[in-house]
């Protein structure tokens, strides 16, 4: 383990994505306008990232607007190069004068309501081509799944397509694209593991459906509650016909809001508005993520994590986590996007080491006794692997937050801002005394 994994894979290093895609555009800048749920890949050939977004003009909270969607190309560094608006009817940026429903003591949650526009955008290859996958209302008023061809240079994309329609119901979302045998795969639920085939006219079929009695456990575990395992993210091939994916777990203690004192009894000092406290004050769902290894030979789920989160600057707890896009770069890490409380995108990077490490065999998952739910598991992971390997243990050594200026600027402009900073510091030491 020791020759493996070096300081720079042990350090957690989060970025609000949310806040560079806004930057300089006066409409996504707006009190009403909402950015989440963005979605990450790599380009082929090129440091490049492209990012597709999930936009919302209106109260979040009531979920009284509309979606949209932002495409944008960014940077190695996390810097934006351009970026594009989409599915979002002109008018509506123009008026200033919408009116939205305001949300009182009623928490709705996001699968009560019925919305309009393009949802959740994932971004996957298919080839060489680069293609969006969201679920949106068809003619029928269903949820269905839709995948269009990426325009990589004009940032836009063409006709979506419905795809498996007979095999879906009336309110989809979070099927997991990945490439199996050169074919187009979707994992469309955790358990029973349902996986879908598509031809190159994305057409569709039904790859297997296997229901696993040990994950099955995990939603009797919490009797006078509601507990359940979905997926979120694609899936990255690491070898011998496994792959990686992320999901979510959903704690629902609905009437038992008391619960909040002990899951977000710091949320008071946190960033969030005073609207937005009291509103998670009563909502009434826990949303963490897990890592799980597929492994295609054997038609199964093998290795699964602890339920956890990961962490942001603007608050030390959170009820709503949920990581929607993973892909993996040269030097093994993966580069996570997620979402969290359903008003801003993180990112992050693992090493693929650390997630190994974090894995466990479902065969030896005693629930809520060697592994559980942990919202700060990989924080506390990475300071203890840390810690054994001899390597410097303060806070900033192993995770810390930032906006891209700060985070990927020169060793030489970080000395200068730091100057400035304590020069800074000192004028206001000498104004109050």
């Amino acid at each position: 383990m020791g020759s493996k994994l070096t300081p720079e894979k042990l350090r957690l290093t989060c970025i609000n994505l949310s806040e560079e895609i806004s930057k300089g555009d006066d409409f996504l800048c707006n009190k009403d306008v909402t950015i989440f749920n963005s979605s990450i890949i790599q380009l082929k050939d090129s440091s490049d990232l492209l990012i597709a977004s999930r936009g919302w003009y209106g109260d979040v909270r009531s979920w009284s607007g509309i979606n949209f969607v932002i495409i944008s190309l960014f940077s190695k560094q996390l810097k934006k190069l351009k970026q594009n608006i989409l599915d979002i009817d002109p008018k509506a940026v123009e008026n200033k004068k919408l009116k939205f429903k305001e949300l009182k003591d009623k928490v709705i949650s996001h699968e009560e309501s019925l919305t309009v526009g393009p949802e959740d955008p994932r971004l996957f290859y298919h080839g060489n081509d680069v293609y969006i996958l969201i679920n949106e209302l068809n003619k029928k008023k269903q949820r269905h799944m839709f995948v269009s061809k990426v325009d990589v240079n004009d940032l836009t994309y063409g006709e979506k397509i419905e795809v498996c329609k007979s095999l879906s119901t009336d309110f989809e979302k979070n099927w997991g694209p990945f490439i199996y045998k050169d074919k187009l795969h979707m994992i469309y639920d955790i358990n029973p593991l349902k996986v879908f085939e598509f031809d190159k006219d994305f057409n569709c079929k039904l790859k297997m459906s296997v229901k696993d009695a040990l994950l099955a456990k995990f939603n009797k575990s919490y009797p006078d509650l509601h507990f359940h395992i979905r997926n979120s993210t694609n899936l990255i091939d690491i070898g011998n016909d496994t792959f990686l994916g992320m999901g979510h777990g959903v704690l629902d203690y609905k009437g038992n809001t008391e619960i909040n004192k002990y899951l977000i009894p710091s949320f008071d000092e946190s960033k969030y508005s005073k609207e937005d406290k009291e509103y998670f004050k009563r909502f009434f769902k826990l949303y963490t993520g897990f890592f799980y290894k597929l492994d295609m030979n054997k038609n199964e789920i093998t290795e699964i994590s602890p339920f956890f989160q990961l962490p942001n600057y603007e608050s030390k707890q959170e009820l709503i986590f949920f990581p929607t896009s993973i892909y993996l770069d040269k030097d093994k890490f993966v580069n996570i996007s997620y979402n969290v409380g359903d008003n801003r995108s993180y990112y992050l990077k693992l090493h693929l080491d650390v997630i190994d490490i974090s894995l466990y065999d479902k065969e030896n998952i005693d629930f809520q006794m060697n592994h559980n739910i942990n919202q700060n598991y990989y924080i506390e992971l990475v300071r203890s692997i840390r810690k054994i390997l001899g390597y410097p243990l303060e806070k900033r050594d192993y995770y810390r937050f930032g906006d891209v200026n700060r985070i990927y600027a020169s060793r030489k402009k970080r000395l200068s801002n730091r100057k400035k900073r304590s020069k800074k510091s000192k004028k206001r030491s000498k104004k109050s005394k």
